[in-house]
């Protein structure tokens, strides 16, 4: 009995008792965030405009958007699974599902990098269709995961849709394009880029080299159907500035509210990775955790602790003598 009251044999029990547990190998449930999107970059010419607020002239709209992504995709911690899409035309083409950005950062990287304005598949910029589109292809993949029989299915995918809002053509506003899904169905950001001052849209020949800029007359500025209507009634084309383009952050702002998703101008990485960390955009995920690492450091402590109780206490003796 007398040695249990000495507390340099407790502190060492106590240590052996902490190793011995680590052996049991002791775990614990822990809910962390986690997160997963799918990012469709809008790759119409109009995204060619150099012209992003606080940066270096020579940097592209998309070129702004694809670094600012992977920075903000740095931000994020590891575990955190991202997929690939490209926009033109009026819908939206899945590059890659989502996949784990740490072990696959190379190769994500390097995608994101080679993404560019030559991959286009229609020369027009249906902004409204797109995101709608997108909308549809993340319910695709939600579906996808319902249908998933194994234990560790995929977290609900959020979407990131970046562009400039530039329609070309533009639409009819007395006839917008019907969103036909439900309003916050897909959470996630519609993230506008570029300035708010109209500048003109570079022109670029079949081996990618800039021609110019287009012209007033070289583009469309009213809706088709109106278009048609004009030739018919032997109307004159009517004149705008369609050939000139700009952030429309008001049409965005609207569409992400039709749609039940945020609206964020990509300013820096920093703001929109804060944005992607939302507790809203968050996939909550339990996480088995293993804790010997916990239980060996204090056995480390307690045993630390026993070797120094007695230094401790020849010091306070020679304290007490003075």
């Amino acid at each position: 009995m007398s040695l249990l009251r000495n507390p340099q044999v407790l502190l060492l029990l106590l240590a052996i008792i902490l190793l011995a547990l680590t052996f049991t190998r002791p775990t614990l449930e822990l809910e962390r965030p986690t997160y997963r999107y799918v990012f469709v970059f809008d790759i119409s010419q109009s995204m060619n405009v150099m012209d992003v607020p606080n940066t270096d002239a020579s940097i592209s709209r998309l070129d702004f958007a694809k670094k600012m992504t992977l920075d903000a995709i740095s931000e994020l911690p590891c575990g955190t699974e991202a997929g690939l899409a490209l926009f033109t035309g009026h819908r939206a083409f899945l590059l890659i599902t989502p996949i784990e950005v740490c072990s696959n950062h190379r190769e994500f990287s390097s995608i994101i990098n080679n993404i560019n304005w030559k991959m286009t598949w229609k020369a027009r910029s249906e902004i409204a269709k797109g995101l709608y589109k997108s909308i549809s292809l993340l319910k695709l993949l939600s579906e996808e995961k319902e249908d998933h029989n194994d234990k560790d299915e995929p977290d609900p995918a959020r979407l990131v849709f970046i562009t400039d809002g530039h329609e070309a053509p533009p639409i009819n506003p007395e006839a917008p394009p019907r969103f036909a899904g439900k309003t916050g169905d897909i959470k996630g950001l519609v993230v506008g880029v570029g300035d708010t001052k109209p500048v003109p849209i570079p022109k670029f020949d079949k081996e990618g080299k800039q021609n110019g800029f287009w012209k007033v007359d070289e583009v469309q500025h009213t809706d088709f159907n109106t278009q048609v209507k004009q030739q018919q009634e032997g109307i004159k084309a009517t004149s705008g500035t369609e050939h000139l383009s700009s952030l429309k952050e008001a049409y965005l702002k609207g569409l992400s509210e039709k749609t039940g998703l945020k609206y964020h101008r990509l300013d820096n990485a920093k703001a929109l990775s804060d944005q992607m960390k939302s507790k809203s955009l968050s996939n909550s995920k339990t996480i088995t955790t293993d804790m010997r690492w916990f239980f060996a450091l204090c056995g480390l402590l307690a045993f630390v602790s026993t070797l120094l109780i007695a230094p401790v206490k020849k010091y306070l003796h020679l304290l007490s003598l003075k």
